[in-house]
């Protein structure tokens, strides 16, 4: 076959169907199709004019795939879809394009349900979703599950979450998040591993997290248990372990949730020492003045948490010498070959600064002069740390206040500086009350009023001037009481204290004798600060007592203050007080020394002196352990032409104020009502001695644990003093400082050495108050 002759026509023919092809497309080239009308389906929430500026394909122009595949990724890349998808439809011999949406649904708002141990902010910051954004159904799980591992992490193990979404709106949905908390697990045991140098009960000591015994459970608490592991490196740290680590832990939960068993891994390291101890740049003092300071010297262990306490108190001797801009950065070095350290403190000393202004903040009741009295220094007064910090403490012992904090001011001299004193008011009444039934006094009531902060001449408020205004009343079957009392801090714009006392008081005495008490009067006071812990006083008294309603059998010695009498009196003293605190003190000592004269006047010439002596001490580092000692010492006699002091005026022991366990007024001389027969009636004495120990426990900021020994003796003269007379009692009690409420206090005494005609059983004591 001759392949030459068939090869020719195959070619022909294809040139030719190519030419056809070729063509065919430029004829359709040439008739390319208009687009007559772009419309959107699906939108909701997106605006059409959003959606269509986007779009590179417009009315009228020819139809172009590749620019309808560029519109899609525009709208795409708006974050607004979920889909998007071009349908083409030709009518006419014109185009009619169609971008099919899916709109994202977006989250309205997230709701969480059924949260009270963790607040629902932190919850929202382990979620992935927030409000404003996508709405991702396959997020549900991860989401979920991290609400479960905050709450586990937290000690709740059997915490149950729910998720749902609700439609609100067009692609808009609400999230709810269902939380079933159920109870925190309590933590079976606690176990260390690799404590070779340190006491597994010293570890569990410092931990604040502790492991539940016989009726006490104790749950997990995660941000304590973060704090323990702080402690634990500090416990090591004052061993001189320096690398000491938590390097890890576990938890395991029981099946049921309910209990864990913490295991901690612990790495010690090395113990060190310190090798040399030096101070750098110091000018103002001598290294050794600042070296007397300082507790850790070279040759002991360096612990790691006195190097920080002796740094702190370099510090702070600068600030309290006037540079307040004193720092001290301590360098340590260790020299792990030899396992010890090379310490030195940098000491940035900055310029001595003095007082150029006191501001005060924030008392939108309280007048500024009453803040500035209980400042100790003055604008112009080389600044002084101790001082600011005694200040601090004053104006906080005035109960005026829930805060007080003061802070600097800088100004733009560098030799000075300004104080800021910031206050929040506080609620400054108190009202006290009580209710009770004694075999003395029978059933009664009593209500005190006390204005700490009132202002008589401020109308209607009646507050800010730091004046006391006390009411009290007390009604009873026996004895009733009514009082008022006024203080003015400053008399009259003078440094000088005024204050002034009314009183009506009534009592029927019964048991031992029969006879009705009843004394009125009133007293004024002048006082003067002499330095920030001395305070010295001048007080006058008039007092009308009147004493009726004798047996006609009673004793002499009861019969002879019968009728009415008046005593005008002139007391002096002077009390020194350092306590850190008037009101819940852990140092510090308090002492009153009194002098009163009677006879100015009146139908009584007597003298009186006492003392009164309160010494506070916390024990342990924690101080949680307040011990406090009181001893008072009293003696009187007459003088001139009395031959007897009233018994209104006498000393007394026994009851809650002196002696507790024993019955009011129990201890002491008696005698019996009717010379030779009748109950022993107290006649009180003319000297007296008591003494009280007492150990506080402060268990929270609310609960306290008290445990007390008392002792006291009243003589009827100061010639019979016997130590072998003392009375003795022990004790405990309890007591609450309840916030909005005041201190609530319940003792019981029991009597050691009850004589014959005393009460051998205990007795309780209690007081209350309520501040407004």
């Amino acid at each position: 076959m001759n392949t030459k002759s068939l090869f020719t026509p195959l070619a022909v023919l294809l040139l030719i169907s190519g030419m056809v092809c070729v063509g065919i497309a430029g004829a359709q080239e040439g008739e390319a199709r208009i687009i007559r009308d772009i419309s959107f389906d699906g939108l909701l929430r997106i605006s059409d004019a959003a959606a269509r500026a986007q779009l590179e394909t417009q009315v009228g122009a020819a139809y172009d795939a590749g620019a309808v595949a560029r519109d899609i990724k525009r709208l795409m890349d708006l974050g607004f879809f979920d889909a998007v998808d071009a349908k083409v439809e030709e009518a006419g011999g014109e185009i009619i394009l169609t971008y099919a949406v899916v709109e994202k649904r977006l989250i309205d708002q997230i709701l969480i349900v059924g949260n009270r141990k963790i607040k629902s902010r932190v919850i929202r910051a382990a979620l992935t979703m927030r409000e404003g954004g996508s709405f991702e159904p396959e997020m549900f799980e991860n989401e979920r599950q991290a609400v479960l591992d905050l709450y586990k992490g937290k000690g709740f193990a059997n915490t149950t979450v729910d998720v749902t979404a609700e439609n609100i709106g067009p692609s808009r949905v609400r999230l709810v998040y269902t939380i079933g908390e159920g109870k925190k697990a309590r933590i079976k045991s606690i176990t260390f591993v690799g404590n070779d140098h340190m006491k597994t009960k010293r570890l569990r000591k410092v931990m604040k997290t502790k492991q539940a015994r016989w009726f006490f459970s104790s749950r997990y608490d995660e941000d304590k248990f973060a704090a323990d592991l702080t402690n634990i490196t500090d416990a090591y740290g004052e061993l001189g372990f320096l690398e000491a680590k938590v390097a890890s832990t576990d938890m395991e939960y029981s099946n049921n949730g309910k209990r864990i068993d913490i295991t901690m891994y612990l790495e010690e390291g090395p113990q060190y020492s310190m090798n040399s101890l030096d101070i750098a740049r110091n000018i103002v003092y001598d290294d050794e003045d600042l070296l007397d300071v300082v507790k850790v010297h070279p040759g002991d262990v360096h612990n790691k948490v006195q190097v920080s306490k002796d740094v702190a108190a370099i510090q702070q001797g600068y600030q309290d010498s006037g540079y307040i801009d004193a720092v001290v950065t301590p360098q340590i070095t260790l020299d792990r070959e030899n396992k010890t350290t090379n310490v030195v403190y940098h000491v940035e000393e900055g310029n001595l600064k003095y007082l150029r202004e006191i501001k005060i903040t924030g008392n939108d009741i309280t007048k500024d002069e009453v803040i500035r009295r209980q400042m100790l220094l003055i604008p112009g007064e080389r600044y002084d740390g101790a001082a600011v910090t005694e200040s601090e403490n004053r104006i906080q012992n005035t109960r005026f206040f829930d805060k007080v904090r003061i802070t600097f001011d800088e100004t733009d001299d560098e030799l000075f500086t300004d104080l800021r004193v910031n206050v929040e008011e506080g609620k400054t009444g108190v009202f006290n009350f009580g209710a009770g039934y004694s075999t003395e006094d029978r059933l009664g009531v009593y209500t005190e009023m006390r204005l700490s902060n009132f202002d008589l001449f401020n109308w209607p408020r009646f507050s800010g001037a730091g004046q006391v205004l006390r009411l009290r009343t007390q009604i009873g079957e026996r004895r009733n009481e009514y009082s008022i009392s006024f203080t003015e801090p400053e008399f009259l714009g003078y440094p000088v204290s005024f204050g002034v006392d009314l009183f009506d008081e009534s009592y029927e005495v019964r048991g031992a004798a029969r006879y009705k008490e009843e004394i009125r009067g009133g007293q004024l006071r002048l006082g003067k600060s002499l330095s920030p812990y001395v305070f010295a006083q001048s007080i006058w008294r008039f007092q009308e007592t009147d004493l009726s309603q004798f047996s006609r059998w009673v004793h002499p010695e009861i019969r002879k203050q019968e009728g009415r009498s008046t005593t005008i009196a002139n007391r002096w003293q002077i009390e020194r007080n350092t306590l850190d605190s008037n009101f819940d003190p852990t140092r510090g000592s308090v002492h009153v020394l009194a002098a009163e004269i009677a006879g100015f006047g009146g139908d009584h010439n007597f003298l009186r002196f006492e003392q009164d002596s309160t010494w506070y001490r916390a024990l342990g580092e924690k101080e949680k352990i307040v011990l406090s000692l009181r001893a008072r010492h009293g003696i009187m006699t007459t003088y001139g032409s009395s031959d007897y002091i009233p018994l209104q005026e006498r000393f007394y022991a026994g009851g809650t104020t002196t002696v507790r366990g024993y019955r009011n007024r129990d201890i002491g001389p008696k005698v019996r009502e009717y010379r030779w027969w009748g109950d022993h009636f107290a006649v009180g004495g003319d000297t007296r001695f008591v003494y009280n120990a007492e150990v506080k426990y402060r268990v929270t900021d609310i609960f306290r644990l008290y445990g007390f020994a008392d002792a006291g003796a009243v003589w009827a003269d100061a010639g019979d003093i016997d130590f072998g007379d003392f009375n003795y009692s022990v004790g405990a009690g309890v007591g609450f400082n309840v916030p909005m409420f005041g201190p609530i206090r319940v003792d019981y005494g029991y009597p050691l050495n009850p004589n014959k005609n005393q009460s051998s059983s205990g007795r309780l004591h209690m007081s209350t108050g309520f501040r407004f």
